[in-house]
């Protein structure tokens, strides 16, 4: 997964987007036989055992059940309709209590999915099957946006770090202070061209797609300081351009594009949660019109 300091690779990407579309296209490319979105899980947790949020005590430390929830499970719990075009704020129900909190009747408690970063797990799930749709599974690129924290600096990231002197240990005294690292990228890639796409500028990698079967991919990405808080890749491709993944920074959803056979076995994976759309669909906040409140 090496740096590139030549934006080429992403070039091709330029025609098949539009930067003044109000639907998908402004990120994913047109011009694929279909396409399919992977909702990002959404984290929900209660008190451990039989216990839940319903009239807890939120001053009592407890251990807590934490799992990711499919969208289609929240639709479920808040008696929503799970369809193509969801959007996640549609399907739960309203913050309620005096903790502001979105509760299901048996006491779990919802997240929204992470925007911009599809889950490690899943990726690894839906690589295994676009590697079954590509003659390149070995060689391709992966596109990072540009803002993620300290790539370019030390801007946006810092660690934090605890110590104090003999004396201050023996008497339980602590300090904490913020050392700022290097940017993580050398100076030839960031001061070279980068891949701009509308709205975004990117960084490229060499990125073989079969790599990312692996979770073990967070440990050697050079776009992230710490592998327990993995960034996936904005855009990820092969080099015959078979398909292409799209995680846009600002959706909590992945759209993949490319043949019929691989949409069809994505949306029949076990462990992805995805469902097929159409070329030119509109994943705005406010296109989930099935499940839009009356009036609204």
């Amino acid at each position: 997964m090496d740096p590139l300091a030549d934006a080429e690779p992403g070039a091709w990407l330029h025609v098949l987007l539009d930067p003044t579309a109000r639907d998908m296209h402004f990120a994913v490319p047109h011009g694929y036989p279909a396409y399919a979105r992977v909702f990002h899980p959404a984290p929900r947790d209660r008190p451990a055992g039989t216990l839940s949020w319903h009239r807890h005590d939120r001053s009592l430390l407890v251990e807590m059940d934490s799992e990711p929830a499919t969208w289609a499970t929240v639709a479920a719990r808040f008696g929503k309709t799970m369809h193509p075009l969801a959007q996640f704020h549609r399907l739960v129900g309203p913050q309620s209590g005096p903790y502001g909190e979105i509760l299901d009747a048996d006491g779990w408690r919802y997240s929204a999915p992470l925007e911009g970063n599809l889950d490690v797990d899943v990726l690894a799930a839906a690589a295994a099957v676009l590697c079954r749709h590509t003659s390149t599974p070995d060689a391709g690129v992966a596109a990072v946006w540009e803002g993620w924290g300290g790539l370019t600096s030390a801007a946006g990231y810092a660690r934090l770090t605890f110590g104090a002197s003999d004396g201050e240990a023996a008497a339980g005294v602590w300090s904490r202070t913020e050392t700022a690292e290097a940017g993580l990228l050398p100076a030839n890639v960031v001061d070279g061209p980068r891949l701009e796409l509308p709205g975004r500028g990117h960084f490229l990698f060499s990125a073989a797609p079969r790599g990312f079967t692996d979770p073990a991919w967070t440990r050697a990405a050079p776009w992230h300081h710490d592998p327990r808080w993995p960034q996936s890749p904005s855009l990820l491709w092969p080099e015959d351009r078979s398909w292409v993944l799209v995680t846009e920074i600002d959706f909590d959803s992945t759209v993949v594009a490319g043949s019929a056979a691989l949409i069809a076995e994505l949306v029949a994976a076990p462990r992805v949660e995805a469902l097929r759309i159409s070329e030119g669909a509109d994943l705005t906040w406010d296109a989930d019109a099935l499940n839009r409140p009356p009036g609204a």
